[in-house]
């Protein structure tokens, strides 16, 4: 009897952590990492457990007492062949819901394009929701969302971004689908950060592999998280720490550490440890990714073995080519969760069909919760 009650507290937690449940975000506990006597404060005004509705509407709307607006930070309304629709948000009472739909060039829903026939494509545009916060957040701050990634070849993204579009955070970059030859890109979750120049655009993002979060269990984000309808979630999360210091988070677990001028990932139980180098003020690559001089692998992560490695590298990993000027990440940052078809994928031809948009068990990410703290002291 003993076993079996344990054996079904186990079961339980395991469905708490993967099914929406009505959680007490403020009270739900922290990544285990973080619980190291640090003080936690709970933003309030900037979590939310979307338990209650909101119905689509045709027009730039505020939302959720206030902390979210249906659109995009700026008039821009998508990359690729996105079109962002004020009407393809909503909230049921349980769930953020992003839908994607198939775009409908002059008879489109609000606001009107602000491209029209993006890459020549006038019967590949794709509609789809977004939502911007009210209020922006600077380090040092966590943010973690729990999410159910939509089960079609397009982005579900959950991110920050600097309203001058120049400093880029992405909690979770996840291209769902396995359909139209996106098997490949369905197997990770995609972490990253990006250091823009406007004019000319220019983009820095970490490149290596280890950037691609993936999980044994998992052959495609988007069957996962649909379940034969029955959906999981997955919580992604980032604590930003300091301008040159990013920790990311997969359903509590810590996996990815980005500091100054050097990195750690954890890949297949191990962490490695290591930094980039550049030749001819170019960062060096081996075999198409951002190469990656290893420092040491050890079983558990160790901020004072990453200190090491930092000490013996030359080259930031944060921001290499000094697009903020040597300074890191230092602005605040809207939070922004959307659905995306982006301009790579569709020129491979990986794009979802009219039959995968007029599906509902693949056009729809939903967010269960979305919180934030920030560390007192």
């Amino acid at each position: 009897m003993k076993f079996y009650k344990i054996a079904l507290l186990v079961m339980l937690i395991a469905f708490k952590t993967t099914t929406a449940q009505n959680e007490n975000i403020e009270t739900l506990p922290l990544p285990e990492h973080l619980q190291d006597g640090t003080k936690w404060e709970f933003q309030d005004k900037l979590s939310d457990d979307f338990n209650y509705t909101y119905t689509p509407k045709n027009k730039k709307t505020n939302f959720g007492n206030g902390k979210w607006y249906n659109f995009y930070q700026s008039r821009w309304d998508g990359p690729g062949t996105t079109y962002w629709k004020y009407n393809h948000v909503a909230v049921d009472g349980n769930d953020l819901i992003l839908k994607a739909s198939r775009w409908k060039g002059k008879d489109e829903a609000a606001p009107k394009a602000f491209k029209f026939n993006k890459m020549n494509k006038p019967n590949g545009g794709v509609s789809a929701g977004c939502i911007t916060s009210n209020k922006q957040v600077i380090y040092p701050i966590f943010i973690e969302s729990k999410s159910s990634v939509a089960n079609i070849t397009l982005a579900s993204d959950v991110w920050l971004l600097s309203p001058d579009a120049t400093q880029e955070i992405d909690i979770m970059e996840c291209y769902g689908g396995a359909g139209q030859g996106n098997a490949y890109f369905a197997k990770s979750i995609h972490i990253s950060h990006h250091s823009f120049i406007r004019k000319p655009f220019t983009d820095y993002q970490p490149r290596d592999k280890g950037a691609w979060y993936k999980q044994n269990d998992v052959e495609a984000w988007g069957d996962y998280c649909w379940n034969n309808g029955n959906r999981k979630y997955v919580r992604t999360a980032v604590y930003w720490k300091s301008p040159v210091h990013f920790e990311y988070f997969i359903d509590g677990e810590l996996v990815r550490v980005l500091y100054d001028k050097a990195l750690a990932t954890k890949v297949n139980g191990k962490w490695e440890y290591g930094y980039p180098t550049m030749t001819n003020g170019k960062l060096d690559v081996q075999y198409g990714k951002q190469k990656i001089t290893s420092f040491s692998t050890k079983d558990t992560y160790s901020f004072e073995e990453l200190q090491k490695a930092n000490k013996v590298s030359k080259v930031s990993i944060i921001d290499p080519y000094e697009y903020q000027g040597g300074k890191g990440f230092t602005k605040p940052l809207n939070v922004i969760i959307n659905i995306e078809s982006q301009d790579w994928h569709v020129k491979a031809g990986r794009t979802p069909s009219d039959e995968d948009l007029n599906n509902p068990k693949k056009n729809v990410m939903k967010v269960d919760w979305f919180r934030v703290f920030k560390p007192k002291g």
